[in-house]
């Protein structure tokens, strides 16, 4: 799956603070991906609001699914940024990608998620009043 690639490796001229902020996208990809594998401890202000146990679990969920299609977004760029970069620009491989409609499922896949997860963070807003 795409969404698990690392970020492409750079030339030797990128700065530290760069690769601390690619580690960091990795580490946050890490963390809305185990929320799935761990029970997740409340905030403190979630824990004395009723019935949003719920509506948390499926904002996690939003989370996850929007992080998802973003990673299958993120990894068609790379592609193309790979190709970009070959020594050799072929015609039929440039083609390919401008060709692969597959991209845009995950751009409608990520507007769609986007869109479900403002609104339940509406609702769990909502809530907490």
């Amino acid at each position: 799956m795409l969404f698990t690639q690392a970020p492409a490796a750079t030339s030797g001229t990128s700065t530290g603070a760069e690769r601390r902020q690619s580690g960091a996208r990795v580490r946050a990809r890490d963390r809305l991906m185990d929320r799935m594998l761990r029970p997740t401890q409340e905030a403190d202000p979630l824990s004395r609001v009723r019935g949003v146990e719920n509506l948390v679990l499926f904002i996690d969920d939003d989370l996850r699914e929007t992080a998802m299609a973003l990673g299958n977004v993120e990894g068609y760029l790379l592609e193309i940024l790979k190709l970009l970069e070959a020594p050799k620009l072929a015609r039929e491989e440039v083609h390919a990608l401008a060709a692969d409609t597959q991209v845009l499922d995950h751009v409608d896949m990520l507007v769609e998620t986007l869109e479900t997860l403002r609104r339940r963070l509406a609702k769990l807003s909502a809530s907490l009043r």
